[in-house]
């Protein structure tokens, strides 16, 4: 259920229609994903939306009306771990750069003059140096992992903290705080948002194993699944890896190129999948109804928690190791599971809780997304 702060009276938008600044982290594809699915349905309800990314330079597949993308905070990966030492000095080196982009953002807000800033995980519009004159809130998945109702896996890790004090320095500027989830844990719980893509694609239990290593493995991992491959008799359709392994042919081990829509029709198409502990991979493929192994990146907390979260919701197995003999094994989800309507609730409910429109009166003060 979500619950509205009592500071969100009647008259807390200044109007039906409004001018909507759009903050996106563009490190990863899960903030963009999200961002290509919201803003056009914020579009097509009348408002106004300008897209600020900040991060890595967003691939080409993503684009918006209006877009402007600025040096941020990104963080430094080394074979998919957090690298914290070098991603501080990094912003310390960077500062004036940060200063600079901060600086264009103000100029933005003074132009544009949101009514509302929505800001995924991107620390320039959920700056507390912005001098905006509207609510900010912040919708990521990170948040989530901050809130005292959601479950965490025992143990206070150091990478925990780090990753928390992150969280906490890209959200500082925000007013409210929302956080995607697997559950409706608590009042800030939102659902996931899922591309209405996934639900038009066929879902055919094949013969290959689906395999998602982003970040993480070289060529060696590959010579490891190309032999087990070869052993079991069994396709591999494999995304991710390092850039430098060539797309191809590599005995049954079809390693595929970026292409998002390419990546869900394998996935559909699969036997079952093996894939590293982000948001949305795992979870597009048990709302696939596909055997789901998540494999978090080596001392990345945030994975490891995704993982031991989707354990625990028997949605997905979690493993620390590439078993992909052991996923062969895991029986494929059930359409009955009782968080199976929390977490197809459709993008436009979701922005109906959070800008609370088509509410009545009473709804306002709480939305009840899945019976």
């Amino acid at each position: 259920m979500i619950v509205f702060p009592d500071s969100w009276g009647p008259d807390f938008w200044q109007s039906d229609l409004m001018r909507i600044l759009f903050g996106c982290n563009s490190q990863g594809q899960g903030h963009l994903s999200t961002a290509a699915t919201l803003v056009p349905l914020l579009e097509e309800r009348g408002h106004e939306v300008r897209v600020v990314t900040s991060g890595f330079r967003p691939a080409e597949i993503y684009h918006f009306r209006w877009h402007c993308h600025l040096p941020g905070l990104p963080y430094v990966l080394v074979r998919g771990k957090t690298d914290f030492r070098q991603t501080a000095i990094n912003w310390f080196s960077t500062l004036p750069k940060t200063c600079w982009a901060i600086r264009q953002v103000q100029r933005v807000v003074d132009e544009f003059e949101p009514e509302l800033i929505l800001s995924d995980f991107e620390p320039l519009t959920g700056s507390p140096f912005l001098k905006k004159k509207c609510e900010v809130i912040s919708l990521c998945r990170q948040t989530a992992l901050l809130d005292p109702d959601v479950p965490l896996p025992a143990g206070d890790h150091f990478a925990k903290r780090i990753t928390g004090t992150m969280v906490r320095i890209y959200t500082m500027g925000t007013t409210q705080q929302f956080g995607y989830h697997y559950a409706p844990c608590s009042s800030r719980c939102l659902p996931p948002v899922i591309r209405k893509e996934l639900y038009d694609l066929p879902n055919v239990e094949g013969k290959h194993l689906f395999v998602y290593n982003y970040y993480h493995t070289g060529r060696r991992q590959l010579e490891d699944l190309m032999e087990w491959s070869q052993r079991r008799g069994v396709p591999v359709r494999a995304y991710g890896f390092q850039a430098e392994i060539p797309r191809g042919q590599h005995g049954l081990v079809l390693m595929q190129p970026d292409d998002r829509y390419q990546m869900l029709l394998d996935m559909s198409t699969c036997r079952a999948a093996i894939v590293t502990a982000g948001l949305m991979t795992p979870l597009e493929a048990f709302l696939l109804r596909k055997p789901v192994m998540a494999v978090p990146l080596e001392e990345q907390w945030e994975q490891y928690t995704n993982a031991w979260q989707l354990d625990q919701a028997g949605m997905a197995r979690m493993s620390q190791v590439w078993d992909f003999d052991g996923v062969m094994e895991i029986p494929a989800p059930s359409a009955q599971h009782p968080l199976w309507k929390w977490l197809t609730t459709p993008a436009q409910r979701i922005l109906d809780a959070v800008l609370r429109e088509n509410f009545t009166d009473s709804g306002r003060s709480g939305q009840q997304f899945a019976a």
